[in-house]
């Protein structure tokens, strides 16, 4: 691991957008969050973390024509990661 990947949570600065996309997402659930939609004690920066990474992984593992269930699974995630 590099001392530039340890310095920001052991994350590879590599890819700033995906970076800039999981702050924007961070930031969407908080407000989500103070709003009451949210329960108080979940942990945004890791929901976040899981629904970027998820929705990559779908997108770039389907092979075109394949018929998947990205959406639904995109869509379970939350539900998931806040029971």
């Amino acid at each position: 691991m590099s001392r530039s990947s340890l310095s920001n949570g052991g994350r590879s600065s590599a890819s700033p957008a995906f970076d800039a996309i999981q702050h924007a997402v961070t930031a969407y659930l908080q407000a989500e969050q103070h709003a009451g939609r949210i329960p108080a004690g979940s942990d945004t920066g890791t929901i976040a973390l899981a629904l970027v990474g998820t929705t990559h992984h779908l997108l770039m593992t389907r092979s075109p024509g394949q018929a998947t269930d990205a959406e639904a699974t995109t869509r379970r995630l939350p539900a998931v990661l806040l029971a």
